[in-house]
């Protein structure tokens, strides 16, 4: 009696072995994502030699909202509702994707020759320093992806702000997939892009503005 029941015990362990087995057999891979920044074609690529006198842009920080920060692509299917794809995740951290486009982007739209655009750290000093809070970043997986937040820029080694705004994007997803979806957050961050660099360009035109005479004291 005893015999027998060892042997259905283990015939059953090895039926559940073989199922597991099974089971892990039939679970495609984890497909990972990057967030692009701009194409060839959009940016202007300059190559500067040291100078000491170079303008320095910072970026960062960045800060989001916290139901982004999951390493799952974050979709939405309803007004207070979220989708994550476990199969289909970021290939780094969401917010350093941002920073990493945001530094590239920057970099090929000022307008300042051979300017040095780099991601912020506490010790380092800067002309400028671009901070950014995205209250959202998500849509349904057909779109369009919506993006909203504010930034502040700040000037000198006194973190003086001289500008600041919101701003809000619709970008249409190509198709119904992750891919597509990534592809409309990178275009997204395009226009973002663009907006901020305008902004420093005016900050820093005028900050070279003379004064008139009539406008001194």
């Amino acid at each position: 009696m005893s015999m027998k029941i060892h042997s259905s015990l283990a015939t059953l362990l090895l039926l559940f072995v073989v199922l597991q087995l099974a089971a892990c057999a039939r679970t495609p891979p984890a497909r990972f994502y990057t967030l692009s920044s701009l194409s060839l074609d959009q940016s202007t690529h300059r190559n500067a030699a040291a100078d000491r006198s170079r303008q320095v842009i910072a970026i960062g920080p960045v800060a989001m909202a916290k139901y982004l920060e999951h390493p799952a692509i974050t979709t939405r299917s309803g007004a207070t509702t979220l989708k994550r794809s476990e199969l289909d995740r970021w290939g780094g951290p969401l917010g350093d994707e941002i920073t990493r486009v945001l530094v590239e982007n920057v970099a090929a739209l000022v307008s300042a020759e051979g300017a040095l655009v780099l991601p912020w750290l506490e010790t380092s000093d800067a002309d400028y320093r671009l901070q950014l809070h995205i209250t959202r970043f998500d849509g349904p997986l057909e779109g369009p992806v919506t993006f909203n937040a504010a930034w502040m820029i700040f000037a000198g080694k006194r973190n003086k702000l001289a500008s600041s705004g919101d701003i809000s994007i619709d970008e249409p997803v190509e198709a119904p997939d992750y891919a597509a979806f990534s592809e409309a957050m990178s275009r997204a961050l395009v226009e973002l892009s663009h907006r901020v660099a305008a902004e420093i360009d005016a900050v820093h035109g005028a900050a070279d503005t003379p004064v008139a005479a009539q406008d001194r004291p």
